[in-house]
């Protein structure tokens, strides 16, 4: 493994305020030395943007230059400063590239090769994630290669994509999840009520993806007015739509709108009456949710749900039941927001006509 840098880094720090609770900020740690950012705990954004100025401010990278000589942390660093932003998830970006630049820093770009691309997938653990942040890099190097030149491009090898995923919640267990959510728990008795619990929000969340197949982190930023920083619910035409004003997306992450089930519109007019004044419709206590692992791993196991059930799956459930309800391919497709080849190689095989006359021809 090669030797790892330290450098300028976030850190969570928790203090007692004036009124005797804690309150939890982003500090920048810099050779033991702490950095105000100003930043609350739910402004991770903000404070990647602080940590990149601060970075931009210490250290000029050198822009072009022999492979051998420029490290894979100028690359970096060159990246975060000039295009990270424009990146089809600047937050996802920047936690990607400070990943890369803690592992690959010290590094010259002529070192990247397979043996140390393999080593990265194994320190990563998970070969999904090692291919998100390799292809990141990849794209790092790229960008600084086309802007200031190098004499010689690394090749890349990158862990072999994910298969498709097969598990999906069938009707009860969807049913389960969401009384999981509303505060209750399966036992061998039959369910009980907790009042203690705090996931609530996550119903939202549960029902907004099994209705709409949209992804975990486009419904968390679902806001109820138009905005810049995600989608927003317009109840009045009966549409969601995902992407915010002035986005891009990637060509592989398509936020097309989608129309709003009978039965969604009616939670979504109830939510946003209790919700007069906040901006987010997927909120705790008002706040914007950044991550709801926790939360959701609390409500599978209140619901009896095997562990390999995710934030994710609710939107593969929905796309397994449009299949399974027969609705053509093209519509299906569209309301995901993927091409009608991407619906039918993922999804068609759930169909219960799927290949019915060739199967039963003779």
């Amino acid at each position: 493994m090669p030797q790892k840098l330290k450098p300028p880094r976030l850190w969570l720090r928790t203090d007692t305020g004036t009124d005797g609770k804690p309150v939890s900020t982003w500090i920048i740690k810099d050779s033991g030395r702490s950095i105000r950012t100003g930043c609350g705990a739910l402004q991770a954004a903000e404070a990647n943007q602080r940590l990149a100025e601060y970075i931009a401010g210490k250290y000029e990278a050198p822009r072009g230059g022999r492979a051998s000589e420029i490290t894979i942390g100028d690359v970096i660093l060159v990246y975060l400063d000039e295009r990270s932003s424009g990146t089809s998830d600047p937050r996802r970006a920047q936690q990607e590239l400070a990943r890369l630049n803690e592992f690959f820093g010290a590094l010259p770009v002529s070192d990247i090769r397979g043996k140390l691309c393999r080593s990265y997938a194994e320190h990563r653990r998970t070969a999904s994630g090692a291919r998100r942040d390799l292809e990141t890099l990849r794209a790092a190097v790229r960008y600084y290669h086309k802007e200031y030149g190098l004499d010689v491009m690394p090749a890349f090898t990158l862990p072999a994509k994910s298969l498709p995923r097969d598990r999906f919640l069938t009707r009860s267990e969807a049913a389960a999840l969401l009384w999981a959510a509303l505060g209750w728990e399966r036992h061998e008795a039959g369910w009980k009520r907790r009042r203690d619990q705090k996931r609530s929000h996550l119903a939202r969340l549960i029902l907004i993806g099994l209705y709409t197949g949209t992804r975990p982190g486009a419904v968390l930023s679902l806001q109820w007015i138009r905005n810049t920083t995600g989608g927003w619910a317009d109840l009045d035409r009966g549409v969601i739509f995902r992407r915010a004003e002035g986005e891009r997306v990637a060509h592989n992450k398509r936020k097309t709108p989608v129309k709003i089930a009978k039965r969604l519109h009616a939670h979504l007019a109830r939510w946003r009456a209790m919700d007069q004044g906040l901006r987010y419709i997927v909120h705790y206590q008002g706040m914007p949710i950044i991550k709801p692992n926790k939360a959701f791993r609390s409500a599978i196991a209140a619901a009896g749900l095997s562990s390999d059930v995710t934030p994710h799956i609710l939107r593969h459930t929905r796309g397994t039941w449009l299949a399974q309800a027969g609705v053509p391919s093209q519509e299906a497709a569209a309301s995901l927001g993927l091409t009608v080849e991407e619906y039918e190689r993922t999804y068609l095989h759930n169909d219960p006509e799927f290949q019915k006359a060739a199967a039963d021809a003779y």
